[in-house]
């Protein structure tokens, strides 16, 4: 990227809602970098016109407008983007796929199961994947399903014994529903054939075993399932290679190491940083600046997370490969994923506390006790969402369906992500996938908690 310290003087002279920024810190270019106050989507983003957030205070030389998948209680937040923003993105992510899976010899289909419309992932990977076919380059062949599962497991049936392998691009949560539709219809694909490059949320590397255990792959398969790390306001930020999913998988079979290393034995996710990006690490969190048609300046991700350097990793893990550790980036991103107060709803972030509000909204003869649960509930290795909300007339089963209908049409209301996932993935699977069941405040104990998700 462009030094930081350039960026923050040219962005003070051009940006106007940063130069104003700036001034109400008491902050300018002269300021240390250590000293600048960290941006926020509360205090900058979604507090400034858009224009005035760009650079000269245009949108001008903006080639897309698209869409934060991001749950907040104004829905989503779009952003412009400029062709420079999104680079050579094509070209990355051609060169991806044939390094990976070598799409220039071996006949593939590719699926984008993903949120279409005006989110950045969605429309981004999908315009990408129909080009890279259309350029006749490669034995390619796209099918863009969107969320409908139901349909791409069709198409896999009718088409998939034509293909060498199938390349399936969606969210993680949506492998598990995959592979239950696949094995529903009696479907079984030849061992190694599909794989998942996946894009929205975190997963555990007990989650890729599992995955490359369950599509036969070896366990220690580093590209059965992978992702990167990004958002639509910051774009990429990291990217596993086949060396941090390694490193990954030496430190997750080593549960006291990662422990030591993180405080926690559920290893999280280690990147190599993309070029072009400067990230740090404050109070635990991901935050990064970056040249981009609204430059974000020590933008505060919000995401948790840090850095480790070559030497630290080698110094804290003894018996770390050798040649593995020379394969490694000079520095590691490693990120847990979103704040504990989310439900992650198959990629979508649906905030504990929005929710608690909508109910606290109802009107009184909903009788709402100021308490519910969320349970992640497993079956078939679907994921479902069922909800205890304590209400008083629990025994009112139309009441339970009136809290059903309003909260779900509260979430569609409030994340148009969340609306286009909602319907197509419980028509893909034929049932609903949040369900609520009232429950009498008086048979809560004392000690729980006013809001809180019961681990599955």
């Amino acid at each position: 990227m462009t030094d930081p310290k350039s960026l923050l003087t040219e962005a003070f002279a051009r940006v106007p809602a940063y130069r104003a920024f700036l001034s109400e810190h008491g902050a300018g270019p002269e300021t240390p970098w250590d000293a600048l106050p960290l941006i926020t989507k509360k205090n900058y983003l979604l507090t400034n016109e858009v224009a005035g957030l760009c650079w000269d205070g245009t949108v001008e030389g903006c080639h897309v407008i698209g869409a934060s998948s991001g749950f907040s209680r104004a829905g989503s937040v779009f952003w412009p983007k400029r062709p420079q923003d999104e680079g050579a993105y094509a070209e990355a992510i051609e060169r991806m796929l044939v390094e990976r899976f070598a799409i220039d010899q071996r006949r593939t289909l590719i699926f984008v199961c993903l949120a279409f419309g005006t989110w950045f992932a969605g429309m981004q990977i999908a315009t990408a994947m129909r080009s890279l076919a259309a350029s006749g380059r490669h034995p390619v062949t796209v099918a863009l399903p969107s969320l409908n599962l139901r349909e791409a497991v069709e198409i896999y049936r009718r088409f998939g014994s034509a293909y060498q392998q199938v390349v399936w691009i969606t969210n993680p949560s949506n492998v598990s529903l995959i592979a239950a539709l696949l094995e529903r219809d009696g479907i079984t694909p030849p061992p190694g054939s599909i794989a998942f490059p996946v894009v929205g949320e975190y997963f555990s590397e007990g989650f890729r075993e599992h995955v490359a255990e369950r599509f036969g792959y070896p366990q220690d398969a580093p590209f059965c399932v992978f992702t990167g790390y990004g958002s639509a306001d910051a774009g990429g930020l990291g990217d596993e290679t086949a060396a941090t999913i390694a490193l990954r998988k030496h430190i997750f079979h080593r549960p006291a190491l990662s422990e030591a290393l993180f405080g926690t034995k559920d290893t999280p996710m280690l990147l190599t940083p993309m070029l072009g990006v400067l990230l740090e690490c404050i109070d635990g969190r991901i935050v990064v600046s970056k040249d981009l048609a609204i430059p974000l300046i020590r933008y505060d991700t919000g995401d948790a997370g840090g850095l480790l350097t070559r030497a630290e990793l080698a110094s804290a893990i003894d018996d770390l490969p050798p040649e593995l550790l020379a394969a490694l980036p000079e520095t590691v991103l490693y990120v847990f994923g979103r704040a504990s107060d989310a439900i992650i709803f198959y990629g979508t972030n649906l905030m504990i506390q929005d929710i608690n509000r909508h109910f606290l909204a109802l009107p009184q003869h909903f009788g709402y006790g100021g308490l519910f649960e969320v349970k992640p509930c497993q079956q078939d290795g679907v994921t479902s969402f069922a909800f205890t909300v304590y209400a008083d007339g629990a025994d009112d089963a139309a009441r339970g369906a009136a809290y059903a209908d309003s909260l779900i049409a509260f979430l569609k209301g409030h994340s148009l992500e969340f609306a286009a996932k909602y319907d197509p993935l419980c028509a893909s699977l034929g049932a609903p996938l949040i369900t609520v069941t009232l429950a009498d405040p008086a048979t809560l104990p004392a000690r729980t908690k006013h809001r809180f998700i019961v681990e599955a």
